[in-house]
């Protein structure tokens, strides 16, 4: 009887002491507060890639230019970096050209501070200007340290003789404004 005396106290002992005997609270640590709001944080991606319509007839006769234009959305400065891929993966680092009023102003591969709501240009033309097996079929704009808020589209044109113009829009994140972070 002792024994089965026992079995029957020893547990009704045990949680009287759990309501009798207070739990202490613990403070989490400034780094457990931290972790947790990371988590709870969403995460810019680094970079955002984009395709290039380039794979079309081309010649002298049947050049392409191709314009691309990358914009500020926020009104602090964002530095970043413009890749242009050749179809091997090869980067071009071949700084743009002006040419009837078409600007440029962005070095490909080479890094720069965009303005607050500023705009930041590259036109090359492939056919005339550089040969048509330099072209380019993919990008990537990156951001090199900090936040950015950007909108980025561009647009390729070409001609077929001389008469026939025919133009093919890139659009970027569905022309929304997009976030990067490093």
């Amino acid at each position: 009887m002792k024994n089965t005396l026992k079995k029957a106290l020893l547990p009704a002992i045990a949680l009287s002491l759990m309501f009798v005997i207070p739990a202490t609270a613990v403070e989490p640590s400034s780094t457990t507060t931290e972790n947790i709001q990371a988590l709870k944080t969403p995460v810019s991606p680094q970079s955002i890639s984009f395709q290039i319509p380039m794979h079309d007839y081309c010649s002298s006769d049947n050049p392409f230019d191709f314009g691309f234009q990358v914009s500020n959305a926020s009104s602090t400065t964002a530095n970043i970096t413009l890749y242009l891929y050749q179809k091997d993966g090869t980067m071009l680092p071949d700084a743009g050209i002006t040419s009837a009023g078409l600007e440029s102003t962005i070095t490909p591969g080479k890094p720069f501070n965009l303005k607050g709501n500023g705009t930041e240009l590259y036109h090359m033309n492939y056919g005339n200007h550089k040969k048509c097996d330099e072209r380019i079929y993919s990008g990537k704009i990156e951001v090199n340290n900090g936040e950015a808020s950007l909108l980025a589209k561009g647009w390729v044109y070409r001609r077929v003789g001389s008469e026939t113009k025919l133009s093919e829009l890139i659009t970027i994140n569905q022309s929304k404004a997009f976030d990067l972070a490093k």
